[in-house]
Parts: structure tokens; sequence; C-alpha cells
């Protein structure tokens, strides 16, 4: 897991193996964390938000995830993506840094911790989903998630109920999935969150949503948001009970190890098997770096606050849990947090070379043109300028250098010449590469895909009913339940 064994060397057997290797994915998350808002404040990346203080809580959530099961987050979830190995540290600097080639999740389109998995191959068509991780791509308004998750939930209910569904056995295993929804304490407040728990619980849906309260909005404390300052609290009304529909509401805290894997697998394994949904209140979660990359927490944060964050550091409480049970000592502890601050400079800086080596040859073949227009143009100095223009410019990107290209294209309008010649072919050139890497993937392009499918002409003549068109189309759905039961409204 994230190369704990090849790189660090560090020794285990049966009894701490798997602890040691939680705590090595928990601290080399953070100095990912830390590492990417350092990209961001130098000017290498253009937005961070993060994963810090959420890493022991989403190590037991990656636990009780299961193949088959769904997850449908916000920006937060590094760590579980870590975890379940479905994200590598090169994955995620290059979403950080927008590298359209090498982001397995959005090619660079969205902003970083958006994260996805494919549900249909490169032909267009479904992958087992029973067989894998699935993550559904991750969005940055933070209750959206809140009715897709529903859906999917629902969705694995009528995969028990309905036995007849075609190819069902990809998609779903008797309807034992459960869909695991993330959410932040702040968004709570929305009204979509209190929508998806009313549905789910009148549903009696396998949904389990997991609540990282850190105590604040951005800047604004949940004494300002949250009635009675606990979203546990305020859901009371929502808990199941033996005569009646509900939720049923788990709350642990972000730095209690043992107590975050038991809660985890008895809050889904209840859901998985009774259907019921579930609500698991993860408190105590702290954010050490801040909300993101845009302020600083230390500007609404009462010194008092701060000093308690830095104390219940989730990482530090289970340091304290595995020095106490004896599982290492401290040399191991802090020859950990060595080897991970070591292998997170290493996959980023593979990450930034990756990124910047294209960008670099284009710059190379750019001065070229450069070369060949001033020989044409005898040193002309609005040349020179942009030249120079291009020669200084601090980690630039592939926009950057187009626009150079155009100024230069600009200044010599008029003027005709070879050099000019290639300077068009270099623009055009990456204006395609543009158009591969920002436009393309936005609509299936398989045989499958909406505008390849044949049209089926209109029949009809002069003696046809003529009837409004809603009935036109309450027809046609009523036919196509009948034909496909997989189809649900």
């Amino acid at each position: 897991m994230l190369d704990f064994k090849t790189f660090t060397n560090i020794s285990t057997n049966k009894k701490n193996h798997q602890i040691l290797e939680d705590l090595w994915v928990a601290i080399v998350s953070r100095e990912t964390s830390i590492a990417g808002r350092k990209e961001v404040l130098s000017g290498k990346a253009k937005f961070g938000i993060l994963g810090d203080g959420k890493e022991i809580a989403q190590i037991a959530m990656s636990k009780a995830f299961k193949n088959g099961d769904f997850r449908a987050g916000y920006y937060r979830d590094q760590t579980f993506m870590f975890h379940k190995g479905l994200a590598s540290l090169n994955d995620f600097f290059a979403q950080l840094y927008a590298d359209a080639k090498r982001d397995p999740f959005s090619k660079g389109r969205q902003m970083n911790n958006h994260f996805a998995t494919a549900l249909i191959d490169d032909d267009g068509l479904w992958k087992n989903h029973t067989e894998q991780y699935n993550i559904t791509s991750d969005i940055s308004s933070t209750g959206g998630q809140m009715g897709r998750a529903v859906g999917l939930a629902l969705a694995s209910k009528k995969y028990r109920e309905v036995k007849d569904i075609k190819n069902s056995a990809n998609f779903s295993n008797n309807g034992n999935e459960v869909c695991f929804c993330t959410i932040g304490d702040a968004s709570t407040s929305e009204g979509a969150f209190w929508e998806a728990i009313n549905a789910s619980a009148v549903m009696e849906i396998p949904l389990a949503v997991i609540v990282w309260d850190d105590g604040y909005g951005i800047s604004v404390p949940k004494e300002l948001q949250t009635v009675k300052r606990n979203i546990s609290k305020a859901l009371s009304g929502f808990q199941k009970d033996d005569n009646s529909n509900g939720i049923v509401i788990y709350e642990t805290k972000a730095g209690d190890y043992p107590h975050l894997i038991k809660t985890f697998e008895e809050a889904i394994e209840k859901s998985r098997k009774e259907y019921i949904p579930v609500l698991i209140h993860v408190d105590e979660v702290t954010q050490p770096l801040g909300h993101s990359t845009s302020g600083s927490h230390e500007r609404y944060k009462s010194k008092e606050r701060l000093e308690w964050e830095k104390k219940m550091d989730p990482i530090e409480l289970f340091i304290n849990w595995i020095l106490k049970n004896k599982y290492t000592d401290s040399e191991t502890i802090d020859q950990i947090r060595v080897k991970a601050k070591e292998y997170v400079n290493l996959k980023k800086k593979e990450s930034w070379s990756d990124f910047t080596k294209d960008i670099k040859n284009e710059i190379s073949e750019l001065l070229n043109i450069y070369k060949l227009i001033l020989k044409d143009f005898n040193g002309d100095k609005g040349v020179l300028d942009l030249q120079k223009e291009l020669t200084q410019m601090i980690n630039p990107t592939f926009s950057d250098v187009v626009q150079n290209a155009r100024k230069l294209k600009f200044h010599l309008v008029s003027r005709k010449s070879n050099s000019i010649s290639l300077l068009d072919k270099f623009i055009n050139k990456n204006f395609q590469m543009a158009e591969e890497k920002y436009h393309t993937d936005l609509y299936s392009h398989s045989k499958n895909a909406a505008l390849k499918i044949k049209e089926v002409p209109k029949v009809f003549s002069q003696e046809s009913e003529t009837v409004p068109g809603f009935k036109v189309l309450n027809t046609f759905f009523d036919k196509k339940f009948n034909e496909n039961k997989a189809l649900f409204a």
C-alpha cells in the first residue's frame, strides 16, 4: 500500500503490520496535503483543497468499503483513495497540476481531490461493477452528492427486489451494495442533505452518510449554522426505533482508531444486511492546514482553538495509541515520518517533471522559431521583447506558451517569411492539442454513443390521431416500463 514495504524497509509482524501500514498511509497523505499546499502557494498549481485531519477516519471507512460498493462524495477523501489503492501520489499531483495527459480521474478538467472510476470500458461497454470499487465523480457543490447517493442506494435495493432484470450480475450481487456518501458538517445545513436523509429513511435503502465534522464551514463555526451545534442531535428525530422506519445514527471521533474501525464495520454491515440507512458522525476532525489554499485559518480561529486542534490531531492520537499498546517504538515512528516525507517529495518531483517536460519541449520549439524570425527580421525589438518574456516565465503552462506565440504572430501580422509559416504551424498544432485535451470525452464516442444510433423515422398519415404531446410521452414510458424491468421512475 503506497509502497510501504519496498520504500521503508521497516520490518513488521502479524500483530502490527496492518497498523503500521495504516499509519504509513495516514502520514503520507498528510505530507501530500502539506506538499500540495506548498505547490499552490509557490505558483506551480492554481488551487488546492486537501484532506488533512481526516486521515484516520478515512482509513476506517476504506476497511468497510467492499467490491461493488459505490461512493458519492466531495473533495476531501484522498486518504480513502490512497488506502483503497484507487489513487497513487502521481495521480494526485497530476490532478493538482491539471495534467491532462496523466490525471486519470478528470484529465485535468476538475480541481484536485475530485476522483472517479470508470463504469464503462474503452469500447463503451459496461464493466463488471461487482468486481471493482466504484467511485462516482466528485462534486464541488458540497451538497450535490446527496441526491446521487440516494439514487445509487435505491438502485441496490431494486436489484434485490426485482429478480428478472437482464444482465444484473454485472451490476449487483443481489443488492448487497452500500452507497457511501461523504459530506462536511457545514453542508449538512443544506436542504439537499435533509431531503436525502428523509428520502433514504422512507425508502429504507442501503445508504451510509459519513459526516466529517471539523466544526467550521470555511470560517463559520457550527454554532452559527447547525442547531444544537451537533448534527447527530439535530437528526435525533430521524432515529429508527422498533415501531417505525428511520436512520441509525453512530457517533465516533476522528482520532480514535479502534472505535472508528468498529463503528464503520457495524454501521455498514447493518445497512448492507438490513437495508437501513445509517449516518456516521465523525466528530473532532481537525484542519491542520485550514480550509483551502485560498486563505489562512489563523485569521478566524482563536489561539485556543488552534492549540486544541494541534493537541487533537488524529494522526498524533493514533501514534499515541500505537505506542501505548506497544505495537512499535518511537524510533520506528520517526523512521516512518522521515520516509513519508521522502516518498512524497519523490513522487511530487516525478509528477512535476512529467508535467513540465512536455511544456519545455514546446518552449524549445518556439525558441527555435524565434531564432529564425530574428534572423529574417534583423533583430526586431518587439520580437526580442517577446522572446525575453518567454524565457523569463516562471512555471509556464501550455496556455502561457501559446499566448506568447500568438502575441508574436500579431506583432508580425503584416509580414511574411518561411519562419512565420513555422510559427503558424506551431500555433495550429497547439490548438489541435488543446482540442484533444479539453474538448474530448465530453460525450461517449463508442459505437453506443447517442449520436451514432440510427434514427427511427416518424411514421404517421393524415388519418393519424392528433393528441397532446404528454400523452405521446406517457404512452412511450408505459411501453418501456413493460419492456425493461430495469427502468424505474
